[in-house]
């Protein structure tokens, strides 16, 4: 998708690859007829935008060009989610630091791994 895409593309996009049509869309995301059509010159709400994209399984964020993975995260099962913080609640005065710590932690976590598959190259050494 190009970013020069407005909400209307995506829409059709995603509705295309699955196989539905913008007028069964609509219907299912309980909205009145062409009204999908109308997103090319008018802004929908935020109501309509989710509706459409629950049904599209995509994000808002998606469908409104913020974002350029149609997938949407679990974030149960994405432990990447965990550093996609808000940085309004951190003091700004310790913002530096918090990135900082939050380094640490990746760098330490990538350690880890690094360690652990140097331990199995080992293992698998010895086997042989």
């Amino acid at each position: 998708m190009e970013n020069s895409e407005n909400i209307l593309d995506r829409v059709k996009h995603l509705a295309k690859e699955k196989k539905i049509t913008l007028s069964e869309l609509e219907e299912k995301s309980d909205l009145a007829p062409r009204s999908i059509y109308s997103w090319k010159t008018k802004n929908p709400t935020g109501t309509k935008i989710q509706k459409v994209a629950d049904v599209l399984n995509t994000t808002s964020d998606y469908l409104l060009g913020r974002s350029n993975n149609p997938s949407p995260i679990d974030e149960e099962d994405d432990p990447s989610m965990f550093f996609r913080i808000d940085m309004r609640n951190v003091p700004e005065e310790d913002r530096d630091e918090f990135k900082a710590q939050l380094k640490l932690l990746k760098d330490f976590a990538f350690k880890q791994i690094e360690e652990a598959r140097k331990e199995q190259g080992k293992e698998e050494k010895d086997q042989k």
